[in-house]
């Protein structure tokens, strides 16, 4: 069922489809917090051609990987999923051992024209069994071993990049930072 357009995305599909349309995170001032409306909404440089631009997506749970990078040249991934693979003339290929499912022919248009990574079997030492602490260590790009409050994005951000404009760094007060723990209640 499908949201009316004023009100948050039911799914994530639903999220993806809205933002590649160029909706984004305006789409949803009156549900987020303010600082990130006002983030979106800055006086930032117009685009330039060309200009690199990293988009990261996080889809988190429910993604099955492989029947969205498929293996189609194994056919252990044939007998293993016999109800749930995707049939080998629907993959979407991007060589002759890995496709792309047919749903994601966006995905598949970027990758033909160079403009699309995939990573496969990314991994760290000691694996943590718990879902929780695992995706901490997957944000925070911390050791298993290590608890970091921070995410690898934005202290890559706060370390290399200026984060605003220089009209408005000159006018804008230092940041107020607080945590779960300085909140009321």
């Amino acid at each position: 069922m499908k949201n009316h357009p004023n009100l948050l995305p039911s799914s994530r599909r639903e999220f993806l489809t809205m933002s590649a349309k160029g909706i984004g995170l305006l789409a949803f001032t009156h549900y987020a917090p303010s600082f990130l409306v006002a983030s979106a909404r800055a006086d930032v440089p117009a685009p330039q051609k060309d200009m690199p631009i990293l988009v990261i997506v996080q889809l988190a749970g429910g993604n099955d990987g492989l029947n969205t990078v498929v293996p189609f040249d194994d056919d252990r991934y044939y007998k293993l999923r016999p109800s749930l693979a995707v049939p080998k003339d629907k993959v979407l290929r991007l060589d002759d051992h890995l496709g792309l499912n047919p749903a994601c022919v966006g995905l598949h248009r970027l990758a033909q024209e160079g403009k699309l990574a995939i990573i496969q079997n990314v991994g760290y030492p000691n694996p943590n069994r718990s879902h929780f602490r695992s995706t901490d260590i997957w944000e925070t790009a911390s050791d298993s071993n290590e608890f970091v409050s921070t995410g690898f994005v934005g202290r890559y951000f706060d370390n290399c990049c200026a984060g605003a404009p220089a009209r408005q760094r000159s006018a804008r007060r230092a940041p107020h930072r607080r945590s779960a723990g300085d909140l009321p209640g």
